[in-house]
């Protein structure tokens, strides 16, 4: 069985390259064909364009893209943006070198085009071979609480990871025979060597957030040795920590403080794109908010805006502005299953109350209920319009999970997080049609 599941993988890794450098060849016709009037460069030869597809190639291959890595699509589009942005650099040096007349402009515009086409066939490709059981990646997960409930859950609704949760060992008696997220608790931790000599287990992860460092090292001993990879998950998969990376220090392992947005540097970089980017989305999102006005004021001439006292920057009050949508008929429910009704905290943000992703704005008695002893901690930081919780799937009654996600937002803060929530939160909205939820009702 082992060597068919390495022979899927290879066949499957020589198809991703081959869909790789057509899809790399065509985003350069596409260059040729639109911007150049169809006439390629005299100096982008068949040998030329096959060393630029093999730099490609190999930048993608020595960042793991074609390992299938048991990671989001987010984690694979930094992997493309990152390599993308270092082959450019390759090929322009490249051809400074050699002093040829290819124009910088045609090599952008080429990974500019490249890189999204690229997401989606990879997208697609991963979604396929998952669907089709040609490769997936079987994960056993040692604590049936509440971290491993909800990494299942995460796995789950996710296929793009090719994970499939094959079932979970705990030692609590009570759990014994039931099933988590309809999947069956197959015994205690110490059986993990057995199905693991009798059936297929790629990776394991333990999800025991309370367990002491003795039988972390007891679950570690048993596992590490029968699959490929183990992942340890922290309560909330490392919430509470300051940084997910990790550094070796002539080999003892060591975990940096990043700070996030606890550092001032980091706040005035926020402050720039939060400025930028609502600046943007008022002028791309104008039409939305006229059609808004219009629709409310046709439905009973009454007030535009509602105006919410919220909790701010270090607990200063300020009224958030949405689109009336109280006393409304259909109307009201139309914009807010739309989300067009919070396109008016754009201008909280361009007034310098709010940020575009962050922590959900409250009111004050709501804030200290949520997050108790750490609302100080939250009030150090403006609120967003989106953040880590609205995009998720938890409801408004898991308020310790949402606490915990929004601490780890300021602690972990990074441009790269934000544009995954900004993304996120369009395709919920525009794709899905996904209403958020909140912890109270709006008027």
């Amino acid at each position: 069985m082992k060597p068919q599941r390495n022979f899927n993988r290879i066949i499957s890794s020589l198809f991703q390259a081959v869909i790789d450098a057509l899809i790399y060849h065509l985003s350069f016709y596409i260059v040729i064909a639109v911007w150049l009037s169809g006439h390629a460069p005299r100096s982008l030869t068949f040998e030329v364009m096959e060393f630029f597809t093999g730099t490609m190639l190999a930048v993608f291959y020595f960042n793991s893209l074609y390992s299938f890595k048991t990671w989001m699509f987010w984690d694979e589009m930094k992997a493309v943006l990152k390599s993308s942005v270092l082959i450019l650099l390759v090929i322009v040096l490249y051809l400074y070198s050699q002093k040829f007349d290819i124009s910088r402009f045609t090599l952008a515009m080429g990974i500019i085009i490249f890189i999204p086409l690229c997401l989606a066939s990879r997208y697609l490709f991963r979604r396929l071979i998952f669907a089709l059981g040609i490769i997936s990646t079987n994960i056993i997960i040692l604590g049936a609480g509440r971290t491993g409930t909800i990494f299942a859950e995460k796995i789950n609704t996710h296929p793009f990871t090719l994970g499939k949760i094959t079932g979970f060992l705990d030692d609590d008696p009570d759990k014994a025979g039931t099933t988590v997220e309809g999947i069956k608790v197959r015994g205690k931790l110490e059986d993990f060597a057995v199905i693991c000599a009798t059936e297929r287990v790629d990776e394991a992860a333990v999800a025991i957030s309370k367990a002491s460092r003795k039988l972390l090292t007891e679950i570690l001993d048993i596992v590490e040795f029968h699959v490929r990879q183990v992942h340890y998950i922290p309560d909330m998969y490392m919430l509470t920590t300051f940084s997910p990376s990790m550094r070796d220090v002539d080999g003892m392992p060591v975990i940096p403080a990043s700070q996030g947005l606890l550092n001032p540097v980091n706040r005035a970089v926020k402050t720039l794109t939060d400025y930028a980017g609502a600046l943007t989305a008022v002028i791309i999102f104008s039409p939305f908010m006229l059609w808004a006005a219009w629709r409310i004021k046709r439905t009973d001439g009454g007030k535009v805006f509602s105006q919410l006292e919220r909790s701010g920057l270090r607990g200063k009050r300020f009224m958030m502005y949405k689109f009336r949508t109280s006393g409304l008929s259909d109307g009201g429910a139309s914009l807010r299953r739309s989300y067009v009704d919070e396109l008016p905290q754009l201008f909280n943000v361009l007034r310098g109350e709010m940020s575009l992703s962050g922590p959900k704005a409250l009111k004050e008695n709501d804030l200290e209920h949520v997050y108790g002893v750490n609302a100080v901690k939250i009030s150090t930081v403006k609120p967003g319009i989106t953040g880590l919780w609205q995009i998720s799937r938890h409801t408004e009654n898991d308020v310790k999970i949402c606490a915990e996600m929004n601490l780890y937002y300021i602690r972990n803060w990074t441009l790269w997080l934000d544009t995954v929530i900004m993304i996120r939160t369009l395709i919920a909205v525009f794709v899905l049609k996904r209403n958020y939820p909140s912890y109270q009702s709006n008027p």
